[in-house]
């Protein structure tokens, strides 16, 4: 079964064109994907998830193109543009001629399940239901769906207007046509895609995720201080970011949910959450969003959180 789909998934299926586009969720990673499809030339419908007036969203979206254009980063032109084909609404229903929909609420299956449901009530049977979820399965959204061959992951990262890779999760019963026009249209959007099974954690995450973890324990053990690990990694394996800055910039309190994703699937003690992650989140301390979390960043520059300066197991 496995070699039959490793197979099916590089064979070229039919491409359906996409006209316009849907993002459900206006959060970093919604906005950020839907600033991305408009700047690509794509209408785009932005569904807030949550109640309230959209005006505050679209005010800090403007800004933050508007430091773009500044920056010479961006022609003013293409800003006016974007922002032209953007429509942010909090109606659900808005979505409903949309070709392709691309959920990006909370990390939470249950929810996502029931977005799926409501959507296919919405979409015409051919339009495509992806999820941008970073380690949930799939294909467990995919069984509460009628048209499942429509059903895929399309994985972006953070921020999703710089990063290129998107990976595109082929799962039990997507069909090829879906992945060969998900394929196209990320190249459309300026991305460079892969296409991974669906696994939990797909690959960067699935990779990414104990090596944080193993970094946490060095700490706890004693091994080295924060600094002194971030930095070996960065000078010795060339990597942009250690891996408690890494941990900070996601967030620990997302850390910590694809940590329990991967362990529950994998019940190995390796992926488990250690102890210093759980009692960060505990106390609020989330990374850079919360101003503390393996680092202090309420000062420039940042130094390493003091309270966690020696073993903590």
């Amino acid at each position: 079964m496995l070699e039959t789909l490793v197979i099916n998934i590089n064979q070229k299926g039919n491409i359906m064109e996409i006209k316009k586009i849907g993002v459900m969720g206006c959060g970093a990673m919604g906005l950020g994907v839907a600033q991305v499809c408009a700047q690509a030339g794509f209408p785009t419908v932005a569904v807030k998830a949550t109640p309230g007036s959209t005006d505050k969203i679209r005010a800090g979206l403007d800004k933050s193109l508007s430091k773009m254009v500044e920056r010479g980063k961006l022609a003013v032109e293409k800003k006016d543009a974007t922002l032209g084909l953007l429509h942010f609404t909090t109606s659900e229903a808005e979505v409903a001629d949309c070709d392709l929909i691309i959920e990006s609420i909370i990390e939470d299956q249950e929810i996502k399940k029931a977005l799926f449901q409501r959507l296919e009530g919405i979409v015409s049977p051919q339009a495509l239901l992806t999820t941008n979820t970073s380690t949930l399965s799939v294909t467990a959204l995919m069984a509460v769906c009628k048209h499942r061959e429509r059903v895929a992951g399309l994985h972006f990262f953070n921020p999703a207007p710089i990063m290129k890779l998107v990976e595109i999760i082929h799962a039990f019963e997507t069909s090829e046509d879906t992945i060969a026009t998900l394929d196209q249209l990320c190249k459309k959007l300026g991305k460079d895609p892969v296409i991974v099974q669906d696994t939990t954690g797909f690959i960067v995450n699935r990779l990414l995720t104990p090596y944080m973890l193993s970094a946490i324990r060095l700490l706890e053990m004693g091994t080295g201080t924060i600094a002194d690990i971030d930095h070996a990694m960065k000078s010795g394996a060339a990597h942009p970011m250690g891996p408690f800055e890494l941990a900070d910039y996601i967030g620990l309190d997302v850390v910590e949910a694809m940590t329990m994703n991967i362990y529950q699937d994998m019940h190995q003690p390796h992926v488990a959450p250690p102890h210093t992650l759980t009692r960060l989140v505990q106390l609020g301390y989330l990374g850079r969003k919360t101003n503390k979390g393996f680092y202090d960043y309420s000062v420039k520059p940042p130094i390493a959180n003091p309270q966690l300066r020696h073993p903590v197991a």
